[in-house]
């Protein structure tokens, strides 16, 4: 497979995404040991779009991990997946994915109707304008309201898991599973042992 170079350098981006899960804290840490550094203001946003990234990576090594036989435990494989999901959900805030598949998806059944099926001047009585705006408006809607449940669904994981303390908590349990994935072993062996 394409991707199993992910499972050899898994503990290098579960470190480097547990910096980045906690940087609100090196960010406080920073503001005071550097009484209001420069640097410290933009850091914070700036790995928080690198974040997304490598919250790519992320799902993606826990997917590698997941659909081959990889000798680590539930935890490692988890802890790839929630840590993934918070650093790709946490820069996109306020962007109408709903909005824009439904778009796309009523211009497209629309498109289709007016270039692929001919219809007469009117239909039942009903303009042909009329039932186009129909073929518009009925799989935008409804694929809205399936993608706005969705949108709302990952809005709400991102809230729980871009707040400071789970943050935090979550991004340094990265950083010591991906220290101990170093040496051959795991934090859910050492506290989990089967």
């Amino acid at each position: 497979m394409v991707f199993e170079f992910l499972v050899d350098v898994a503990p290098f981006v579960l470190i480097l995404g547990g910096l980045i899960a906690a940087s609100w804290l090196f960010e406080k840490l920073g503001s005071v040991l550097f009484n209001g550094w420069e640097v410290v203001t933009w850091l914070p946003k700036a790995l928080t779009y690198l974040g997304f990234f490598v919250g790519i990576v992320l799902l993606a090594t826990a997917a590698v991990a997941w659909s081959q036989q990889v000798d680590w435990d539930l935890g490692t494989k988890y802890l790839l997946v929630v840590i993934g999901l918070a650093l790709f959900l946490k820069p996109v805030k306020n962007f109408p994915i709903a909005a824009l598949i439904g778009l796309t998806v009523g211009c497209a059944c629309a498109a289709y109707v007016i270039l692929f099926v001919p219809l007469p001047e009117t239909v039942l009585g009903v303009s042909v304008r009329w039932v186009y705006l129909i073929v518009f408006l009925v799989p935008a809607l409804i694929t809205y309201l399936l993608f706005k449940f969705i949108e709302d669904a990952l809005r709400l994981i991102r809230i729980v898991l871009t707040f400071e303390p789970v943050a935090i908590i979550l991004g340094l349990v990265c950083i010591a599973n991906g220290l101990l994935m170093l040496f051959g072993t795991s934090l859910f062996a050492i506290l989990f042992p089967s």
